[in-house]
């Protein structure tokens, strides 16, 4: 869960700076998710990674025309004339997004303006 004093203020950068493996997968959950929402459109940004057996990785933001990571997540739109941005799957993100950020240090490493006075 985010910290108490969190408030989000629209800045982007969660979404601007995707600087570790946690900001890139996706749970068994989030999977199950889109599939039962019929989310094709956030599916194929994934790449299930087989770890052995039947278990998997879900690396997510893959470019599907590229193959690649992306540096930003692809659903994030800046607001018209604003400095803000939004979330396009904001009902349907992935798990760590709904639990970003994860602690003070992990908000000041990505840039978060939700835990400043």
């Amino acid at each position: 869960m985010p910290p108490k004093a969190f408030k989000c203020k629209q800045c982007g950068n969660c979404c601007l700076n995707l600087y570790d493996a946690f900001s890139t997968c996706a749970t068994e959950d989030d999977i199950r998710m889109w599939d039962s929402n019929g989310r094709d459109d956030i599916l194929e940004w994934v790449d299930p990674i087989n770890v052995g057996g039947d278990h998997y990785v879900f690396d997510i933001w893959i470019s599907p025309k590229t193959g690649e990571d992306v540096t930003r997540c692809p659903w994030l739109r800046k607001l018209p004339k604003q400095d803000k941005y939004i979330c396009r799957i904001h009902d349907v993100k992935p798990e760590h997004c709904r639990n970003y950020p994860k602690s003070r240090q992990h908000a000041m490493k990505t840039g978060c303006k939700g835990l400043e006075d």
